[in-house]
């Protein structure tokens, strides 16, 4: 097991989130999905008779999903048959120097760094200072709406993350002394940093404090402490927020393929097979169906 396993479930027990603990593998439910906490690149597979059993665990949950990793030494591939329309990550294993960089890419890291003081920040900080940031950031996003937190809510979340700051870390953008963007990473031992949340006020977009911000964080890990790469997570199909894209294109991250794997509560089974041929038909008139069928889209791809 990992050190970081343990310390996650001891966070999970402060912050009362349901987990169970597999086979030394860390179990939780998010959106209704029971999946595993920890580095991307691992093989998480489980049988069906394992995967009904977590659903016993989790009452609410519809489903369980799983990968069984990449390999860093391939070049990430999976499969055959890469696509846009696969299952990935999105890594980087190597921190590039400004001089590998392109040339406009350089300039809008000298800008972002003039502008913007990039360091890292306790959880105190954040609780006090960063609900502006949280709130404003979905501005940008189309589509999506503000979380119904309250800054009392954002602030007592935050402060249950102060004596974890091996496994959480957070990182604050400033300019003139004012929060502008932060980032909260969860780290799995030595292996990956996890950017799990970033954040950046709208107003102040134009300081480059995405450059900054990255550039930095990606030094500390990977060239400063030998990480053996820096996640994004995993493709985003709930909306659009155009970090991952941001990240190829101007850092040099790559798309780590991965097979996808899904098990379903029986009667959700039963309404997928019903209902998969006039999917397109039912995401136009239920949207929140989309990323439910997306991800049947990958899996059965993926795993024919």
């Amino acid at each position: 097991m990992l050190r970081s396993t343990e310390r996650f479930a001891e966070l999970y027990d402060r912050l009362g989130v349901k987990f169970e603990i597999v086979y030394d593998i860390l179990w939780r439910e998010y959106q209704r999905m029971v999946v595993p906490l920890g580095p991307a690149m691992f093989d998480y597979t489980i049988s069906e008779d394992e995967a009904r059993f977590l659903l016993s665990k989790f009452p609410k949950a519809l489903l369980v999903r799983w990968t069984d990793g990449f390999n860093l030494t391939d070049d990430y591939a999976k499969t055959e048959n890469n696509s846009e329309e696969s299952w990935y990550a999105v890594i980087c294993t190597e921190f590039k120097d400004l001089e590998e960089l392109s040339v406009n890419n350089r300039s809008k890291i000298r800008r972002g760094l003039k502008n913007c003081e990039v360091k890292r920040v306790g959880a105190d900080f954040i609780a006090r200072n960063g609900f502006n940031v949280f709130i404003s950031a979905f501005e940008r996003y189309k589509g999506v709406k503000k979380p119904a937190i309250t800054e009392k809510e954002f602030r007592e979340r935050i402060l249950k993350m102060r004596d974890f700051e091996d496994i959480v870390h957070y990182w604050g953008v400033f300019h003139n002394n004012i929060l502008i963007a932060y980032s909260e990473n969860y780290i799995y031992d030595d292996i990956e940093a996890s950017y799990s949340t970033i954040k950046f006020h709208p107003d102040f977009l134009k300081l480059y404090p995405s450059y900054a911000l990255i550039y930095e964080m990606n030094r500390y890990y990977l060239r400063d402490n030998k990480f053996q790469y820096v996640n994004d997570g995993f493709r985003n199909i709930l909306h659009q927020t155009n970090i991952q894209d941001f990240l190829v294109d101007k850092f040099k991250f790559k798309k780590a393929y991965t097979n996808l794997y899904v098990f379903y509560r029986s009667y959700l089974s039963i309404y997928l097979k019903i209902t998969f041929p006039i999917r397109d038909i039912l995401k136009r008139v239920v949207p929140k169906l989309s990323a439910l069928y997306t991800t049947e889209e990958i899996s059965r791809r993926q795993n024919v």
